[in-house]
């Protein structure tokens, strides 16, 4: 039996998906939300011409590098938007915590509301999002016309407050040490294995430089030395000093 054109195309738009995630010149990495294939290629060309590889293993570690600079980024992105995330978990603590307060402050003014007039009046001075609230948690039509203030007053009696975070404990509540604590230790063992692949792409260059020139020193033509050499002789006697003078002999008493 032939597979379906749907069959077909699903591992075909899978595929697309993966390879589109995907960095084909440089790297492997995956791309995330946020990022974009444009700066990956920018810092890839800045350390190409910094560095100027030349051979696999420059290029290699060249690549390498690209890989752990674009990690370090990430980590700090990671940073901040995890710390963006506590701040706008705190904002929305905090307004919660408002709007419970206000809440029950209200229900106590429509707890003395004594009919429906009185209760609609109060309820036009809120905003649709309290009436809607309010009115979902205690409906018009469950309650008789004179008990619907009360009822709203008793079920806003109840609720629990909770102190807004401000000042020193919003910044307690939202810097957590251990959390500061484990993001420096992961980027600085980032950091480590930068340095680590910058000081191996250093030796690599330097010793490209130096063992080529050794190679041509060790190849070039030995210097000779002319060194005379006697054969005859009365040569050798003539050239021994003209006057030979010895010690004197000691004195005997």
């Amino acid at each position: 039996m032939s597979e379906q054109p749907d069959e077909i195309a699903r591992p075909l738009k899978r595929a697309k998906k993966r390879n589109a995630l995907k960095h084909g010149v440089y790297s492997r990495d995956i791309m995330l939300p946020g990022e974009s294939f444009r700066g990956y290629d920018a810092l890839a060309a800045e350390l190409d011409e910094e560095w100027a590889p030349e051979g696999p293993t420059e290029r290699s570690l060249v690549e390498r590098l690209v890989g752990l600079y674009w990690r370090k980024q990430r980590l700090d992105r990671y940073e901040r938007s995890k710390l963006k995330q506590r701040v706008d978990q705190i904002r929305d603590y905090n307004e919660v915590s408002r709007d419970r307060q206000n809440l029950k402050n209200w229900g106590m003014k429509l707890g003395q509301a004594e009919s429906i007039e009185a209760v609609e009046e109060i309820l036009s001075q809120l905003s649709p999002y309290y009436v809607e609230l309010i009115t979902e948690a205690v409906p018009r039509e469950a309650q008789d016309a004179a008990a619907w203030g009360p009822a709203i007053g008793a079920y806003f009696s109840d609720f629990e407050l909770n102190d807004q975070l401000e000042g020193p404990a919003q910044f307690i509540a939202i810097v957590n040490p251990d959390l500061i604590e484990n993001d420096m230790a992961r980027s600085d063992r980032v950091d480590e294995a930068i340095d680590r692949t910058i000081k191996r792409l250093m030796q690599v260059k330097t010793a490209k430089e130096i063992f080529p020139r050794m190679r041509r020193n060790a190849d070039a033509d030995p210097k000779l030395v002319n060194v005379p050499v006697l054969t005859d002789e009365s040569e050798q006697i003539a050239r021994l000093p003209e006057k030979v003078e010895f010690p004197a002999k000691p004195m005997v008493n």
